[in-house]
Formats: structure tokens, sequence, C-alpha cells
């Protein structure tokens, strides 16, 4: 068994197929990393362990905040009210402008996490009063499983839930991701597909697609 992604970092992740030539290939985002046994994805957080492929920040995070509604930004969603936001770690994308690179290209997950389960994520976004949670910080498609989770947990409660993420993501993980969200901020970074290559390592088109797509 390959021990370079821990047991305790092994939830079964979805949207990946096997490959002929042995290798796997996470199909969330329009990377498609191949990954051999051991190996990780760009986003660090996704990688290949017992020959599927699995999340390795499930009911971790990096870090909670109560903000206004307002700083996510977002205008006519539940105004003046407070959102509970939190994120994991890892990114899709290789932006060389990152604001929060120490999160979204962490190596040491460890030492920035807090255990939170979905269910107390909801939990206490309720005790705090809030309305909605957002799913921030570093991209939440790359914890798609941990995310979706927590947004049935805050439905349950009664929670809006909020995604602030680039929009790097193919079209059936794109589908279903939304349809859990209730309000959601697309960061389109540029207009320009060689802004997009040279200094955000990704492409133009896929983020164009999910804001076609919300919209």
């Amino acid at each position: 068994m390959d021990e370079s992604i821990g047991l305790d970092q092994r939830h079964p992740a979805k949207y990946w197929h096997a490959l002929d030539d042995g290798r796997i290939q996470c199909d969330i985002c329009p990377r498609d990393c191949k990954l051999h046994e051991g190996q990780r994805g760009l986003c660090f957080v996704r990688g290949r362990a017992d020959k599927q492929l699995v999340l390795t920040t499930y009911g971790r995070s990096s870090g909670f905040c109560i903000d206004p509604i307002e700083k996510k930004p977002l205008n006519h969603f539940y105004p003046g009210s407070s959102v509970f936001s939190f994120g994991t770690a890892g990114c899709n994308l290789a932006c060389k402008f990152c604001q929060n690179w120490d999160i979204s290209k962490s190596r040491e997950m460890d030492r920035l996490m807090d255990a939170a389960s979905p269910e107390e994520i909801a939990r206490m976004a309720r005790l705090n009063g809030s309305k909605s949670v957002a799913f921030t910080y570093n991209d939440p498609v790359v914890f798609f499983e941990y995310a979706l989770d927590a947004a049935d947990a805050c439905h349950e409660r009664g929670l809006k839930t909020v995604a602030v993420t680039a929009g790097y993501i193919h079209d059936a993980p794109r589908r279903e991701f939304f349809s859990k969200m209730d309000a959601a901020n697309i960061d389109l970074k540029a207009f320009s597909e060689n802004f997009y290559v040279k200094l955000t390592g990704g492409h133009l088109q896929p983020v164009l697609d999910t804001l076609a797509y919300v919209h």
C-alpha cells in the first residue's frame, strides 16, 4: 500500500477513470491530471491511492471567519447578513498573483488544518448567526466532495451556500457542483487566453463556459 498519501487522507473522490496505460485520470477540471499510484494532481489535494482517486483534505479546514456577505463580494444576496467562510488547501490554477498562495499552494496541510465535518461546519455557522456558508479562500472545485457534503448539511439546517471559485471545472461536475449552491462569485481573472496561459497556467474557455452556465 502506498503511504505517500496518508491513510487518514483518503476520502473517495468522484469524476475519474482508468487509462489503458495503468494510470488514472482526474476528470474534475480541464487539467485532466494523469496519475500513477501515490501521485497527486497539480492541485495537490486530489491524488491516487489504492488504485483510485481520493481527496486528501476532506473534513479539514485551513480556517474559519465570519464575514459580511458583501465581502464575498455578493450584491443583493441577503444584504447585511453574515456569512460563515471556510476553505481547505490546494488549487487547480497556478496564478502568479495569488493573494492566498500560502493556503492555495500549501504543502503543509496537517499544520494548517483543523478538523471540521460537514455537519460541524453547518452547526458552527448556525451557532454564530450566519445566514449562509461560503466555500472560499481556496477553490472549492478541488475539495468538491467535501463542499457538496457541507452544502447538504447546510441546507438541512436552513442555511444558504455560496461558492467563490475561478470556475475551472469540467461540464459534468460543474452541473453537480452548482446544483448545491445558492449563490456564486465566478472569478474571471482576465479576458484573454494569453493571460490565462501565462499567468494562471490554465485556459480561458472553461471559465467562460462556467459563467455561461451559471448565468
